[in-house]
């Protein structure tokens, strides 16, 4: 820039040495000069500025975090069945502050992957509307002041089978259904011991009338013993 403004100067120098006399040449290098003086002091003040700028922003040395809960296996669901969770959780050895943020991929790999909008907790509930394989991984951020050091977790495969999972109303409807037959069981139960017990009261009728003519029939045969012995 500074030397943009020399060619410059040098140029109008001479174009007003060439137009006026002698004194006029004098008077367009005076012109010229303090033109250079005030670039020169407005670039010196822009350095400044810059170089205070720079060290007000020091550079802190950052612990890479761990995780100590990482991401692995495989599960499935059905269509449209609500996920579990995937979690991670890492920590490190100075005060640096850990965020998460969480990626996407259709191959498995931890890397390279979209990144989920929002999804900036140690957890994460993955989709289950569109049937299809997904991985999942995490990047654990720690943070002091301007300074960062992350790492990125393992993955985890999450398949959506064609299978339609059942809707809540369904569920709902099949349970009134089971209630309902095990209702009907309890009712036939109750009413196979009812007849049971009633079955029970008759021969036991039966058998105390058997005793109390047992009993009556050997009184009588007494009373005709003792007759015959008189």
């Amino acid at each position: 820039m500074k030397y943009k403004w020399l060619k410059k100067g040098f140029v109008l120098a001479a174009a007003m040495c060439l137009a006026f006399s002698a004194a006029g040449c004098a008077k367009g290098k005076e012109m010229v000069d303090t033109v250079l003086e005030k670039t020169n002091l407005k670039d010196d003040e822009t350095a400044e500025k810059e170089t205070e700028k720079e060290e007000t922003v020091p550079e802190v040395d950052v612990e890479k975090p761990e995780f100590t809960t990482n991401l692995s296996g495989s599960v499935t669901y059905k269509k449209g069945e609500k996920a579990e969770p995937l979690k991670v959780e890492a920590t490190t050895t100075d005060s640096g502050k850990i965020t998460y943020q969480w990626y996407s991929s259709q191959t498995n790999t931890n890397g390279g992957g979209t990144m989920i909008e929002g999804a900036t907790q140690s957890t994460y509930t993955p989709p289950t509307n569109q049937a299809g394989t997904m991985y999942y991984y995490a990047v654990a951020t720690s943070t002091i002041e301007k300074s960062t050091n992350g790492v990125t977790s393992e993955t985890a495969e999450v398949v959506v089978s064609e299978e339609e999972a059942e809707s809540e109303d369904t569920k709902e409807a099949a349970g009134a259904e089971d209630a309902k037959t095990e209702e009907t069981k309890t009712e036939e139960t109750k009413t196979d011991d009812g007849a049971a017990d009633d079955e029970k009261t008759e021969d036991s009728g039966e058998k105390t009338q058997d005793t109390e003519k047992e009993t009556t029939d050997s009184k009588d045969a007494k009373t005709d013993e003792d007759k015959a012995a008189q």
